[in-house]
């Protein structure tokens, strides 16, 4: 299958160039890719994997036509000799089920897919390889020439952008460290807030990606994530830490601790966009939370987020009143706290994250059959 005149590819690849470039997430911008590159090649399904150590790790995909891939796979290098020469050379190559001197590997993964043919094109950032693109077509075709240099500009560019968003995240970093140094610092009387507050930043960050919100958004959910107990530099010790139940009078100190850190936070222009998360993240869906008693969208979304983290992590944590509850119960609570306590779309989304970090922490890999009994530690 060859492309159908030069004109048209280069107009696709100028459509996916600006697609891409229009992304502001470097994850958003895999999945755009993904979904380009398999309209550009006229293929069927298109995988981006990243390189961490020597395995492929899954980062990104689209089919066309509802067809499933493999998604959340990984792969090792080892067990695929015609990937890692990809990887090394830097120079894309194509393999076909139907060719009697491809690797056994390789045509196992196309049978696994139902695939007939594969394009294999690294992605190198900064001179170093990152991972690789694997266009897929269950037709035979060889890939030639042509179709083979329109992936390698697409990876090109895939590879910049992905400098780009590295550079970025450098200087984000750097700016979120020191807020979050700073944050620690302040909170250090209490005896639980530093890691607990670390664990509601990735939470709410993979919240915020799972709901899909542009940049801007996400980096104002992950400030006020690192910020939203910075309040309870106010609260004595004595209530933060206090082994039984707060009385009424000691809430009513703790109820402060919104109000108090939007009161800290107000000087600093930059953080303005956080401030209505740090005061309404203890809001409640049904109206019942404070400190303004705010209900349902009323509630600011970044704040709704932040919330179902921080619960969440409060109930998967040892605190000095109570020791840490499983993890499943900790789901069902926030299930059944949907409508009342939490926004059920934020609840929907941190269990998602929460599967993802899950099958992340677990290699699950497209082993060929020859392969499989062999040990598979990273």
């Amino acid at each position: 299958m060859g492309l159908a005149s030069s004109a048209e590819p280069l107009s696709r690849l100028v459509s996916l160039s600006r697609a891409i470039a229009a992304e502001q997430v470097s994850q958003r911008m895999l999945r755009v890719a993904s979904r380009e590159l398999t309209l550009l090649l006229n293929a069927e399904a298109c995988l981006v994997s990243q390189l961490e150590g020597g395995l492929l790790r899954e980062v990104a995909d689209y089919a066309r036509s509802g067809r499933q891939v493999a998604r959340g796979l990984s792969y090792y290098l080892a067990d695929y000799p015609a990937t890692e020469a990809v990887l090394e050379s830097r120079v894309p190559c194509s393999i076909s089920a139907d060719d009697p001197g491809a690797d056994s590997a390789e045509v196992f993964v196309l049978r696994e897919m139902e695939m007939q043919a594969v394009l294999l094109v690294p992605v190198v950032v900064e001179k170093r390889p990152w991972g690789l693109i694997e266009v897929y077509d269950s037709r035979t075709r060889a890939f030639p020439g042509p179709e083979r240099h329109l992936a390698e500009l697409a990876a090109a560019q895939i590879g910049g952008l992905l400098a780009a968003f590295e550079h970025e995240e450098r200087a984000q970093r750097l700016y979120r460290e020191t807020l979050a140094s700073l944050s620690n610092a302040l909170e250090a009387k209490d005896a639980v807030t530093s890691q607990h507050t670390e664990e509601v930043v990735r939470l709410a960050v993979a919240v915020a990606a799972e709901l899909d919100l542009e940049l801007d958004a996400v980096q104002s959910v992950e400030l006020g994530a690192v910020l939203h107990d910075i309040g309870k530099v106010r609260v004595p010790e004595a209530i933060l830490n206090k082994p039984g139940l707060l009385t009424e009078e000691e809430w009513e100190v703790m109820r402060t601790h919104p109000e108090v850190g939007e009161q800290i936070l107000r000087p600093i222009q930059s953080l303005q966009s956080t401030l209505p998360i740090v005061r309404h993240h203890h809001e409640r869906w049904d109206g019942s939370g404070y400190p303004d008693g705010l209900a349902g969208s009323a509630i600011p979304l970044g704040a709704r987020i932040v919330a179902v983290c921080d619960a969440y992590r409060a109930m998967t944590e040892d605190r000095p009143y109570r020791t840490a509850l499983p993890e499943a119960q900790a789901r069902k609570e926030l299930e059944q706290g949907t409508g009342a306590q939490f926004d059920a779309e934020c609840v929907r989304a941190l269990l998602r994250a929460l599967d993802r970090r899950d099958a992340a922490a677990t290699v699950v890999a497209l082993r060929p059959p020859d392969r499989a009994a062999a040990p598979q530690s990273r």
